[in-house]
């Protein structure tokens, strides 16, 4: 379950939904309890989208285990369950699932985000915790293995307020932020697209990240508030994010707010249940339908 939303309530409330948010908690007339029941909602439609794509789309550490088949060369191919795949951090490989010979940093070359190809030969050509060599053990044969690497989208938030001109922005989860890697500072009316410095050292993926530092390739050009979304994750993947929030607004009851201004005479969405946000839930699931995995 999501625990950040992948989309903030200040870049909702930006989005041109034409739908009023400050009546959502009617025990509490305080912009911040509205702005708590709206991430309440957001936390739900990224649910949703994880629950779509039967993995997180945000940026995680996972570990699959499977048998795979090793070519004459020590040479494994495996399928990422979850992907995009961003790193691999740990590798290990055996004759039986409890006797495993553990790479760290493994070498890995990944095609299209998501098949991983590892040479245990360019990997060191290491022993195994069995008697004999990977050589006279594995060639042509199955090999048990485990794969921990990172997987999906950087989604995370500015974890203190930053200025004009800083070369470095505090995060409050830094899990896959790659050097070199551009990030959309998602914040109304300031967003920019921020390049992390090539240089920058990454701290160790860990399922309990910390707050880290990011050093950026070039300053800041605007000044920019904690708590506003840092994220890599696709404008449409985001948008269907706001679409699932605004099903969740619109009620059978609630005449007065629509979608989207329409026209009678428009047959794009003739087949719409308008007053019940079902489009606009449709809309959603095909969108996040093109980033489903392929097992």
């Amino acid at each position: 379950m999501a625990t950040v939303p992948y989309v903030s309530a200040a870049a909702f409330r930006a989005h041109p939904t034409y739908l009023d948010t400050t009546g959502l908690n009617l025990d509490s007339s305080e912009l911040d309890a509205q702005t708590a029941e709206l991430t309440n909602l957001l936390l739900t439609a990224s649910s949703w989208v994880d629950s779509e794509l039967d993995q997180p789309l945000s940026a995680h550490l996972y570990t699959q285990r499977e048998r795979v088949f090793a070519g004459p060369s020590g040479e494994l191919r495996l399928h990422a369950d979850h992907g995009p795949v961003i790193q691999v951090t740990e590798f290990g490989y055996g004759w039986a699932p409890n006797a495993l010979t553990t790479l760290a940093s493994p070498t890995v070359w990944v095609e299209q985000d998501t098949n991983m190809v590892i040479s245990l030969a360019t990997n060191g050509s290491v022993a195994w915790s069995g008697s004999l060599q990977f050589g006279s053990l594995i060639a042509g044969g199955d090999v048990y293995t485990q794969t921990t690497y990172v997987a999906g989208h950087v989604a995370t938030l500015l974890d203190d307020d930053a200025h004009e001109g800083d070369t470095t922005i505090d995060v409050l989860d830094p899990t896959g932020i790659t050097p070199g890697t551009g990030y959309r500072i998602w914040e109304p009316g300031v967003e920019e697209t921020v390049i992390v410095d090539p240089a920058w050292t990454p701290q160790p993926p860990s399922p309990t990240p910390m707050p880290a530092s990011v050093t950026l390739l070039q300053p800041l050009q605007r000044d920019h508030t904690a708590g506003h979304d840092l994220s890599g994750i696709p404008a449409d993947l985001r948008k269907a994010v706001v679409l699932h929030t605004i099903s969740q607004l619109l009620r059978p009851d609630s005449t007065a707010e629509d979608e989207y201004p329409d026209n009678a005479s428009s047959s794009t969405r003739s087949d719409d249940s308008r007053t019940r946000g079902m489009g606009l839930l449709k809309e959603a699931r095909r969108t996040v339908a093109s980033y489903m995995r392929v097992r």
